[in-house]
């Protein structure tokens, strides 16, 4: 079987980022709780299957015995690898494309928390799976890997279970749009009908939402050298009021003072910033698109929305307090949200060239 040479090199790449991570990188900020995990400190063999960490110790401490503490961290760099595989295979791009997708996805900071034993490469590789199963959906693809699509959503409900709002927002947006076959106008109100559900939803649970708001700053001691100073969280419903500033610097993370302040944060600082301007200059090549053909494509653009507003909503909480923690905890997501977003692009770009090509004739 023929390998792809740009797979060769991702591979490669990862590669070098776990070695960096364990060898270079640890020296200068703890991996998380990579050498928790690896060193198998806390596991019951009872709730193993039902809690996160548990899991990743027990499985950390299992490879380590086995494999050694350093090569431990190749089953997690590969399952991540996998998860992205296998949504991309499922995008038919050219090497150009793939070229330039695989680039946007070997940043360093995602590099490097999802090439170790990680919940973030863990949840790379369950994210992936469920990106496969819906771009199937999407697609009209049959669906062979059903055993797999379920442990792979069993994994999110173990780690991640907030995404799974995100993620079942799009699949039902997906299966309202067909079961009723709608046109543009009604896909749009179908997504303004997203938006009144989903604020709807928050006021019936704002107290309970609003509670756990002030409980999330006793996770974060400020005697951890990035940790922020809690103003976003002070009086009731602050975390409705301020949530699109701190879904903003969530996924941001380093503020320009923070950046100017350490250097591991400026390095993060232009990467994130990076990561912005690909977002938008993709944005704006779908806007003049959409202006030449004279049409917006409302279904891509709910497909991605609708997940993307909710996970960038229930992560924010976790990263706004802590530039380190919106990083490490963003690359459980980013790559979901970049082939998500890369395949609504990819998708669009190939009927505006066919409505172009029908036009001139």
């Amino acid at each position: 079987m023929k390998v792809n040479k740009f797979w060769l090199i991702y591979i490669v790449i990862k590669l070098f980022y776990m070695f960096s991570a364990l060898f270079v990188y640890s020296r200068f900020t703890k991996l998380g709780d990579t050498k928790g995990y690896l060193s198998g400190l806390e596991y019951d063999l009872n709730i193993v299957f039902l809690n996160s960490t548990h899991m990743m110790s027990f499985l950390g401490s299992s490879l380590s015995f086995f494999l050694g503490p350093t090569f431990a961290n190749l089953p997690f760099l590969f399952l991540s690898i996998y998860g992205i595989f296998y949504a991309v295979k499922r995008l038919k791009l050219n090497n150009r494309e793939l070229f330039l997708l695989l680039a946007i996805l070997s940043f360093p900071s995602f590099g490097i928390w999802t090439s170790i034993a990680s919940k973030e490469a863990v949840a790379v590789f369950f994210m992936g799976i469920i990106l496969g199963f819906i771009i199937d959906l999407i697609k009209r693809n049959p669906n062979k890997n059903h055993f797999l699509v379920v442990i792979a959503f069993y994994l999110c409900i173990v780690f991640k279970p907030q995404y799974l709002i995100g993620i079942g927002s799009l699949i039902v947006f997906h299966y309202m749009c067909r079961k009723f076959s709608l046109n543009g106008i009604g896909k749009l109100a179908l997504l303004g009908f997203f938006f009144i559900l989903s604020f709807f939803s928050l006021y019936i649970f704002r107290h309970e939402i609003n509670e756990l708001s002030f409980i999330m700053p006793i996770h974060f001691s400020l005697e951890a050298g990035s940790t922020r100073e809690n103003t976003i969280w002070l009086d009731d419903f602050d975390v409705f009021w301020n949530a699109p500033y701190g879904m903003f610097i969530s996924f941001f993370g380093p503020t320009v003072n923070e950046a100017l302040a350490k250097p591991t944060h400026l390095l993060a600082f232009i990467e994130s910033l990076f990561i912005i301007l690909v977002f938008f200059y993709g944005l704006l090549k779908l806007t003049l698109m959409s202006i030449n053909i004279g049409r917006l494509n409302v279904y891509y653009l709910g497909i991605f929305l609708t997940a993307a507003l909710w996970i960038l909503f229930v992560h924010y909480p976790f990263g706004a307090l802590n530039p380190g923690s919106a990083i490490r905890y963003r690359e459980a997501f980013y790559a979901f949200l970049v082939i998500l977003f890369y395949f609504g692009y990819t998708e669009v770009k190939r009927r505006y060239h066919i409505e172009k090509l029908m036009q001139s004739e």
